[in-house]
């Protein structure tokens, strides 16, 4: 008899559903109860902090000063993630979503904000080389303080008004504030219970930060519901764009790392944290920077992007063996 699966691996394991249920019932209270939804917004800093902090505890910034032992797949992600990806964004809002000027900034966002904290929990999971994963999102994270503002002005400001120092400082309180938190917090814990004592109570922490994650989607999805429901082929356009944006994100690693002659280890950590967007950050960088229709792409992208990942995972298999001929 299989045991009972904890509340941390539900959340895991069935986040695509959650996010459909919160839409949905955003959508509900959005179109029928509109007045209510504004109760939610003085404590939408609340929420961001409970979506935020967790995930930055098991963040290890420190990890960056490995880049030098392998820098070859270090600098083939950060390439991908912040140059690849920001233009094939800039591609596919050309071609998605010029009519929807607030929707064209946000699907950009989305893409331009690197690799989630999951990467490496993925990576682990395809019997990829968890420390380079660990590595990339490190590094991607700071590097995204700077990147962010600078591909926002040069790819979104045709679309909507951007300020890079706006957004940059909106960065700082975003990530450096809950990250340094987040890194005090892991000592203490160390501290108090040992390292073994504190990778159990680390489980715990993606899911409490997905929790705060479907808190804001409900919010981002119920105040925007009435512009939503007549034109619900914008929820339909961001589907659209991520299913096919991703995967070929994903075919484009895949093809390089065999290029490059990196092994499997490797080469699925990259495909993990090319192809693996941080929806937390993106939501909070849109919310409090633009509004919530430009956070809409990042409500709605678990939906395809918990699939996409679970299909890299089960096609992993096939990929080991194409590594090694290497």
């Amino acid at each position: 008899m299989k045991d009972k699966m904890s509340w941390v691996e539900i959340i895991s394991k069935y986040l695509p559903i959650w996010v459909a249920v919160s839409i949905s019932f955003a959508l509900i209270v959005g179109c029928y109860f509109p007045e209510k939804v504004s109760i939610f917004k003085p404590f939408i800093p609340l929420y961001l902090f409970i979506m935020l902090y967790p995930m930055m505890i098991n963040l290890r910034i420190e990890d960056i000063i490995k880049v030098a032992r392998k820098p070859k797949p270090i600098f083939l992600a950060i390439f991908m993630n912040f140059l690849i990806s920001p233009l094939l964004a800039f591609l596919w809002t050309h071609l998605l979503f010029q009519s929807t000027p607030y929707l064209a900034a946000g699907f950009i966002l989305k893409i331009v904000v690197p690799c989630s904290g999951m990467v490496a929990a993925w990576t682990g999971y395809a019997r990829g080389r968890v420390e380079t994963a660990l590595i990339i999102v490190a590094l991607s994270l700071i590097l995204a303080i700077f990147f962010i503002p600078f591909w926002m002005w040069i790819l979104a400001r045709i679309y909507i008004q951007i300020d890079p120092f706006m957004i940059f400082q909106k960065l700082i309180l975003i990530v450096i504030l809950p990250l340094i938190a987040g890194i005090a917090t892991r000592k203490l814990l160390i501290h108090k219970v040992g390292m073994e004592g504190y990778r159990q109570i680390a489980q715990r922490f993606p899911a409490i930060s997905t929790c705060g994650m479907l808190i804001m989607v409900f919010i981002i999805i119920s105040t925007q519901a009435s512009l939503i429901v007549p034109n619900f082929h914008y929820v339909l356009l961001v589907v659209f764009g991520i299913a096919i944006l991703y995967p070929l994100n994903s075919l484009l690693v895949v093809l390089l790392s065999k290029i490059l002659r990196f092994d499997y280890g490797d080469a699925i950590a990259l495909v993990y944290s090319v192809t693996a967007k941080n929806h937390a950050i993106t939501i909070g960088i849109a919310v409090t920077a633009f509004g919530a229709l430009v956070a809409l792409p990042a409500a709605v992208a678990p939906l395809i992007q918990i699939p996409i990942m679970l299909l890299i995972l089960r096609l992993s298999s096939r990929l080991k063996s194409l590594y090694e001929t290497v």
